[in-house]
């Protein structure tokens, strides 16, 4: 596997930024991801995604438009730990960079801006809400985390969006929008001298923009209430399994390391051409493959195994006596060899995508880890280390389960 160049840099504010090279590409990619997302600390619930949402609001109106003026996308997206903004564009490379510190970098909230704001976030819930899957995801992480930060939807509630004020944005963008919290990131088909050049203007605008800050201590892992729930039927047989795993360990130095393997046992266990699930479908209690999650942040690590069945309890059951199973009788050693080769070309195939790549690159430089690194480990490991470290993650795992059942 050729391995891209990707020229680092790490400011004394604490601010990072890099550039990665991808030679004919014709599209370029440029984002700024902060270390802060919708389970960390903050006051009222889903005010790291109202941020994201008000951060597009300036004075003169949407900056989109601005962006659009360029020829250029622009997207953001908040996760437990992470917000990232990005655009993508094929020209105006200093115009796009400078847009988009002004988008990260100057916050204009209003009385009555945010106020417009409150309903349109409270019906982008609610519409997750008529989706049966919501009901039981929400039931799930809530029995993982309790009413934690971690354990809510990453919007909140219908209740906390109405409690979010311009005061509370201001407050909550001055203590976690700091250059410690920020990595810069461009990913294309640069020369040598426009990548000096990027790099003069992001040292200039992080100044311009970013006050010196580093990140704060994070919580402990909350802890719910585990159990089965059958929940009020909402036109839908759907039902989840929650396991709540201890904090990764990195395996070998990487965190990713740890995850990957795990989804590997998943795949083995429960995928579409694991012996589990023919067994399920030839006895019809399965009306589609289980859907796999695998969510790791800094409160807490969780899989949820969700699903379609006419018989949830039966399927719940032969899940979890599946997870109680030793990894040995489920996957070979073979088959565990193709699993890597697999993942190879997922992740080869997967430079192709160029927004997609240069997030992950942004993530893996805030966990500390990197991805090429993580495929070269991934290579040498051995069959028993795998299964050690799998048995190790499952051997302090916690399971609940919810299912839509009863009647209103």
């Amino acid at each position: 596997m050729i391995v891209p160049q990707v020229i680092k840099r790490k400011y004394a504010s604490g601010f990072k930024a890099e550039v990665a090279l991808r030679p004919g590409f014709n599209e370029n990619f440029f984002g700024i991801m902060v270390d802060f997302g919708s389970a960390d600390p903050q006051a009222v619930a889903g005010s790291a995604h109202f941020l994201e949402h008000k951060l597009f609001t300036k004075k003169s109106g949407d900056l989109a438009h601005d962006f659009e003026t360029l020829g250029a996308d622009c997207n953001a997206f908040t996760s437990s730990n992470e917000t990232m903004f990005y655009c993508q564009g094929s020209t105006h490379t200093p115009k796009l960079i400078e847009l988009l510190f002004k988008l990260v970098g100057e916050p204009y909230f209003t009385t009555e801006n945010v106020k417009h704001e409150v309903p349109i976030i409270q019906q982008e819930l609610a519409m997750y809400q008529d989706d049966p899957q919501w009901w039981v995801n929400d039931a799930l992480k809530r029995q993982l985390y309790g009413n934690s930060l971690l354990g809510l939807d990453v919007a909140g509630t219908q209740a906390s969006i109405s409690q979010i004020t311009a005061a509370q944005l201001a407050q909550v963008y001055a203590s976690q929008y700091v250059a410690g919290h920020l990595n810069f990131i461009a990913a294309g088909d640069f020369s040598k001298n426009q990548v000096q050049t990027i790099f003069r203007q992001v040292t200039k605008l992080a100044e311009r923009y970013f006050k010196a800050g580093r990140p704060l201590l994070r919580p402990e892992q909350p802890a719910g209430h585990l159990r089965h729930q059958t929940l009020t039927n909402r036109g839908s047989n759907y039902f989840g399994l929650a396991v709540r795993l201890p904090h990764f360990t990195p395996f070998q130095g990487s965190r990713d390391l740890a995850q990957t393997l795990l989804e590997f046992m998943l795949d083995a266990e429960f995928g579409q051409m694991s012996a589990w699930y023919q067994q399920q479908q030839s006895q019809q209690l399965l009306n589609s493959s289980l859907q796999l999650t695998m969510e790791y942040a800094r409160q807490g690590n969780c899989l949820l195994l969700t699903g379609v069945s006419q018989q949830p309890d039966e399927v719940l059951a032969a899940i979890k006596a599946q997870l109680a199973r030793p990894l040995a009788s489920v996957l070979s050693p073979a088959q565990f060899e193709l699993q890597k080769k697999a993942s190879f070309a997922h992740t080869v195939r997967s430079y192709n995508d160029l927004s997609l790549w240069a997030i992950e690159l942004a993530e893996a430089a805030l966990d500390g880890d990197d991805p090429y690194d993580l495929a070269t480990k991934l290579d040498a490991l051995s069959f028993s280390e795998y299964q050690a470290a799998c048995e190790q993650l499952m051997q302090a795992a916690k399971i609940g389960s919810a299912a839509l059942g009863g009647s209103d």
